[in-house]
């Protein structure tokens, strides 16, 4: 156990002083591979932070019930009852003909045009809230509601929750092709560059493979390089994703502050960190592992 340990610490080793012995080839690749995870990096970031704004836009979507205008005291009760039975509903209350009709009256000021009616044109209304933000869901709910007796109508705005619920679903959409799309780029790159290393050392693996060293001993230190190469480049996109937020998020909190839409701007937490870095590792061990297969097979098959 201790000589395998001591073996991967030793690849690890040589393979960071290989990566360090070609400074300027070595930083190009790091550099080209940090700006490429750099873009998803910023739109997690960017989805994260706008996702309370979205759930505080979108947690109390208010559904206004209208009953009909002949609807009694005992009816409105009974209906009342029917909601707050339902649990998929909030904050039930009352909106009073009577007191809904004082209202339109203050707001007319000195026009004492409510005088003038013969009888109230105001049905008795209940405010609901959805438990859910699903617009599906939602319009099945109101559906239902206008099923009860005496309710003539449910309505909300149906429109802008439909709109936010799109917006976050591109958003993770988006955010879902771009991490793959990148992420198969990212093994290519690796296993391109592990390819270009199995050539330039053929000599050494043919000579190793010929005093009789198993795959892994060849595998191995490309494997840790193409790993070193993949956190670092890691490294390098976290850098550039905390220099973009920290420029940018200032100026957009300012643009978005007169509309009353204030961002929590974030950066990963140490569980998002660890998850990435593992991430980032695992693929580049993949496309560096492919490589050195390829090359071993080759050997075999000309050998």
């Amino acid at each position: 156990m201790n000589s395998w340990f001591n073996l991967n610490i030793s690849a690890a080793k040589n393979a960071l002083r290989h990566l360090l012995k070609r400074p300027i080839g070595s930083a190009m690749i790091l550099l080209m591979t940090g700006i490429a995870l750099t873009l998803p990096l910023c739109l997690y970031l960017a989805v994260q932070s706008t996702q309370n704004l979205f759930g505080s836009l979108s947690s109390n979507p208010q559904m206004t019930v209208y009953l009909k205008n002949n609807a009694t005291p005992a009816e409105v009760s009974a209906v009342q009852q029917a909601l707050q039975a339902d649990k998929s509903l909030s904050n039930i209350k009352l909106i009073d003909k009577n007191q809904a009709l004082k209202e339109m009256q203050n707001s007319l000021g000195n026009a004492d045009i409510v005088s003038l009616l013969d009888e109230n044109p105001l049905p008795d209304a209940f405010s609901v809230t959805p438990n859910t933000t699903d617009p599906k869901a939602v319009e099945d709910l109101r559906s239902k509601i206008e099923q009860l007796p005496q309710v003539e109508s449910a309505q909300m705005d149906a429109q802008w929750l439909q709109t936010l619920h799109d917006i976050k679903e591109f958003a993770r959409q988006i955010l879902w092709f771009l991490s793959i799309t990148l992420g198969l780029a990212f093994v290519l790159v690796t296993h391109n560059t592990t390819r270009l290393q199995t050539l330039a050392r053929k000599e050494e693996i043919e000579i190793t493979r010929l005093l009789g060293a198993p795959a892994s001993f060849v595998r191995r230190p490309f494997v840790y390089f193409a790993l070193w190469q993949g956190l670092l480049s890691m490294v390098i996109g976290l850098i550039l994703a905390g220099i973009i937020q920290s420029t940018f998020a200032p100026k957009l909190t300012e643009m978005f502050a007169p509309y009353g839409i204030h961002p929590e701007w974030r950066f990963f937490n140490a569980q998002e960190l660890f998850l990435v870095l593992l991430i980032v590792g695992l693929l580049a061990v993949i496309g560096a592992w492919i490589a050195v297969k390829q090359h071993l097979k080759e050997y075999v098959e000309q050998g």
